[in-house]
């Protein structure tokens, strides 16, 4: 499990770092959400799996960085929990408890980071409060993360379609 906390560091470290070029930052009186925005962290649909999220900062710059990666770790986990969770189910036990077969889930998962891109975001400053907060909205296609998947466990599971049926539906 240390590996998983270290490489959630490494990439929170290594995204908080970068830039943002696509914000709609405005001044906000009221705490009227987006739009587009869901209360619901996780939203899914026949063709893809939506994550929301709001992140409060003190410097608009900093709000969006920051909650950029945390929604990116967030869904991460979330893809990684329904990967599991469809794994365990399986029924030849002996083939997907192997210690191969749980290292190319495992790591194939955090590869989708990729396919992440903010579908909608935007900074709002709070009038009198002396902060931003950050909305989110990242979506990811369904479709792209089964290819992905595959394509990243290469032999050892590309043949494997219920598995990647009962994964597509359980998002």
């Amino acid at each position: 499990m240390k590996p998983l906390v270290y490489i959630t560091f490494a990439m929170f470290l290594l995204y908080s770092c970068a830039t943002m070029d696509s914000l709609i930052q405005q001044d906000s009186g009221s705490s009227i959400l987006p739009e587009w925005y869901s209360a619901d962290s996780y939203l899914s649909d026949s063709t893809s799996i939506h994550y929301f999220l709001s992140f409060q900062s003190e410097d608009s710059l900093a709000a969006a960085k920051h909650g950029y990666t945390v929604a990116q770790i967030a869904l991460l986990n979330t893809i990684d929990d329904k990967v599991e969770l469809v794994r365990m189910q399986q029924e030849d036990d002996s083939f997907w408890s192997s210690p191969a077969i749980i290292q190319a889930l495992r790591s194939s998962t955090y590869l989708l980071i990729d396919l992440m891109a903010p579908k909608y975001e935007t900074v709002l400053r709070k009038q009198g409060s002396g902060y931003y907060e950050y909305y989110l909205q990242i979506s990811v296609p369904k479709e792209k993360i089964i290819k992905e998947l595959k394509k990243s466990t290469g032999n050892h599971l590309s043949t494997e379609v219920p598995f990647w049926m009962e994964l597509s539906e359980s998002f």
